[in-house]
């Protein structure tokens, strides 16, 4: 099987957020498709990564978009109200929602006769390194779910007992504070997988879940996962790597947020 090259452009990034693009980029390459960054005229990018709270990224972008409609993009926003049409990660930028959008991006140009759910699983970030055959004994050992528009999926605090893989629709993630006013986190989509944490630890919710749109799930039940992962030590090798990646990457993130917002201290 070809592997098959996509260039990446970031543009209107300051550099700390190019960083981390740069390293979600190499998680999300595998043995189908490999992601590369742009270093020069990143117009020439068959996927570009745009600030679209920055007007003048956005020039830039709608100035490619003239010349090729057809141009993959993902717009990294405040507010991602760009509906459907456009793939949209919140900012400020979070690497397992970036590196779910960009999996979804190479299982659009390929793969096409592999069901949903195994692209889906295949695709996310917890679950990118399973092979195959342990891909189908969790498709198996899970249930779908359709949910409406509005639906609470799960509230902080609730027991964790169970993960949600997101087929089709968009839920927002929020907390409340100490003053009970909501706070939201995020939204996520296809490809994304939310209560994850709360499911493998068996603790409470860290946050709740609503859905903004219909939403096609499939719910892996902690139940039936953990006995999997005591039945296949590979695979929860393989998951306790794909974790260990994902706090280096959070860390990072939140060690540059402190950097910054530390004042120097006085002389």
């Amino acid at each position: 099987m070809s592997v098959e090259t996509m260039t990446v452009g970031a543009i209107g990034f300051v550099e700390k957020e190019s960083r981390m693009i740069r390293n979600v980029l190499s998680l999300a390459s595998n043995n189908e498709y490999t992601y590369q960054m742009v270093i020069g005229d990143q117009k020439s990018a068959n996927l570009m990564i745009v600030n679209a709270d920055d007007p003048a990224a956005m020039a830039v972008w709608n100035e490619c978009f003239k010349i090729d409609p057809n141009r993959a993009v993902i717009f990294a926003s405040t507010g991602c109200q760009f509906g459907e049409d456009h793939a949209c990660i919140k900012r400020p930028l979070i690497a397992s929602q970036l590196h779910g959008v960009l999996s979804l991006e190479g299982t659009r140009s390929g793969a096409a006769s592999v069901p949903q759910k195994y692209q889906v699983l295949r695709k996310s970030f917890l679950f990118r390194n399973l092979s195959f055959s342990h891909l189908e004994k969790i498709v198996a050992l899970s249930r779908p779910l359709t949910l409406p528009a509005e639906h609470v999926v799960f509230e902080m605090a609730d027991a964790g007992a169970e993960m949600c893989v997101i087929l089709k629709g968009r839920l927002k993630v929020s907390v409340a504070n100490g003053e009970g006013r909501e706070i939201v986190l995020g939204t996520v989509g296809p490809g994304e997988i939310i209560g994850e944490i709360a499911m493998l630890d068996g603790r409470g919710r860290s946050a709740s879940a609503v859905t903004l749109t219909a939403c096609d799930l499939l719910m892996i039940h902690r139940e039936d996962f953990m006995p999997f992962l005591e039945q296949n030590p590979k695979a929860a090798i393989d998951l306790i790597n794909v974790l260990a990646l994902r706090l280096r990457l959070n860390t990072g993130q939140l060690a540059e947020f402190l950097i910054k917002e530390t004042p120097p201290s006085q002389p």
